[in-house]
């Protein structure tokens, strides 16, 4: 679950925000870093009708997507593809979280999608991280909502290259070896969060949340400090018994291929926001 620990790191990140008691010229900076995504939010408001309803209003489907064109198509620039995908689901409660991944070679009907750049990628059955790449975030949330049902609430997206470099910059060691170098990231973040490690200079905290809020674009009901510090405490808040980490089922020997009705079932659950129940064996 790569892309769940790196959420979970921009969330740490941020959480070092209160822990610096940062001036306020500061705050400023870094809320100014991160982008705002208004495009998606144009694109999905003209496939309003198209979209599945909210049958829990009060609860968040929150899809976070790692940009990442180290291992892109020929010809891609450097953040044109998406990563493994995480859908995290708070409950309407504020009790529970459930992260489900989204394999990112998991094959799905990607509908047509206008390009960044122009023109519009025509609808196909292919991996789902080439719906980032056709039309950006928004390709991406209406895609997964076409395999779940799931309405996609808000979205980040995350550049992965960049928090490598956090990680290095943290002693979070990121070079080869049998850990997750983003587990790594994790650990690290984490413990300066607590106040602490080898964060503590004002120096170099400033300039790893300079680069950290960098690396984030959001949606514009997330694009800023205090609406990421408030996502964020909300899952420190919750005990690890109350936080799922699931993967979409796939087909023994086939990864790429979704095992539908053992996925039809969580998606029926996160729709009507229960709890998920342990799936029997295929």
């Amino acid at each position: 679950m790569r892309a769940v620990l790196r959420w979970t790191a921009v969330g740490a990140g941020l959480l070092l925000v209160l822990t610096a008691g940062l001036c306020l010229a500061s705050y400023r900076k870094f809320s100014a870093n991160i982008t705002t995504d208004k495009a998606a939010e144009q694109v999905l408001a003209g496939y309003a009708a198209q979209r599945p309803p909210a049958l829990v209003p009060q609860a968040w489907n929150i899809l976070v997507m790692g940009a990442d064109g180290a291992d892109g198509a020929a010809g891609e620039e450097p953040g044109a593809e998406a990563d493994a995908a995480v859908l995290l689901h708070l409950s309407a409660d504020r009790t529970r979280a459930t992260a489900v991944g989204v394999p990112r070679g998991l094959r799905v009907g990607v509908p047509g999608c206008h390009r960044p750049g122009g023109g519009t990628a025509p609808a196909a059955y292919e991996p789902f991280a080439a719906a980032f790449r056709a039309g950006g975030a928004a390709c991406s949330i209406r895609a997964f909502e076409q395999l779940s049902g799931v309405r996609v609430d808000h979205h980040l997206v995350v550049d992965v290259p960049r928090f490598g470099r956090i990680a290095d910059a943290v002693g979070g060691g990121s070079g080869d070896g049998p850990g997750d170098p983003r587990g790594d990231l994790l650990r690290a973040l984490s413990g300066a969060a607590r106040g602490g490690g080898s964060l503590a200079h004002p120096a170099r905290l400033f300039g790893l949340l300079d680069s950290a809020t960098s690396a984030i674009t959001a949606d514009p009901g997330l694009s800023s400090l205090p609406a990421l510090y408030g996502l964020a405490g909300t899952l420190r808040r919750l005990p690890a018994d109350r936080v799922t980490l699931v993967t979409l089922p796939t087909a023994p020997g086939a990864g790429d291929v979704l095992r539908r009705t053992a996925a039809d079932r969580l998606f029926a659950a996160l729709r009507a926001d229960r709890p998920l129940r342990p799936a029997p064996d295929p």
